[in-house]
């Protein structure tokens, strides 16, 4: 009677070609998993310098006021009250956070408990923050406009809804002497002033101290 043989291994091998495959599979896994952290890390940096540095809130001289409607041509009446505006611009060199900034004539600066003649910035239309870019213009009206406040690029356009009460039919510009103020806090961002310019509109900012 003959001798029996050990049956060889399935998949023909030997202890060591099986060795040499698994440490081959690990090295081809670490492979996949640092290439994918590579693409990964990159993924995460590109979303980062996406992401902006938050803005600061405007300093004196940031803010400069571009135009000012003084008087509606014509009678006022509560339909007009968009001919009276003040329109400024970011003329600094970064982002800047408006959130808070108020636009006010003079009476309102003596009549701080009061909520007429006066209008603060709390949001932006089309714009998650209260963030402008540099160049960024926004204009705020007395008035009111069917769909609300508006944007046009780094155009803002904002409505106070001024009441029937404050002023004439919510016109509260004097026409003949008045000052636009732009204000943050106690910090005055930008004024200007006027004494009967004889027509409807005044451009321009008044020098800050």
């Amino acid at each position: 009677m003959g001798r029996h043989r050990r049956p060889s291994r399935a998949w023909g091998g030997t202890p060591g070609g099986v060795t040499r495959r698994n440490s081959n599979r690990k090295i081809k896994m670490k492979r996949t998993i640092l290439a994918l952290a590579g693409v990964l890390a990159l993924m995460l940096g590109g979303i980062a310098s996406a992401v902006p540095a938050s803005a600061a809130a405007p300093d004196n001289n940031d803010l400069k006021i571009v135009q000012v409607g003084t008087d509606a041509m014509g009678a006022d009446s509560f339909s007009n009250r968009n001919r009276e505006f003040v329109k400024f611009e970011n003329v600094s060199s970064a982002d800047l956070d408006i959130a808070n900034v108020i636009v006010e004539d003079n009476w309102a600066r003596t009549n701080s408990s009061h909520t007429c003649n006066t209008y603060k910035i709390t949001d932006l239309p089309g714009n998650d923050t209260t963030v402008i870019a540099a160049g960024a213009t926004v204009t705020v009206y007395n008035g009111s406009r069917w769909g609300g406040d508006r944007r046009d690029g780094n155009a803002y356009h904002l409505y106070a809804k001024s009441d029937v009460d404050c002023g004439t039919f919510g016109h509260f510009f004097n026409n003949d002497a008045d000052t636009a103020w732009v204000v943050h806090g106690n910090t005055v961002l930008a004024k200007k002033s006027w004494d009967w310019n004889g027509g409807y509109h005044v451009a321009g900012s008044d020098p800050l101290p």
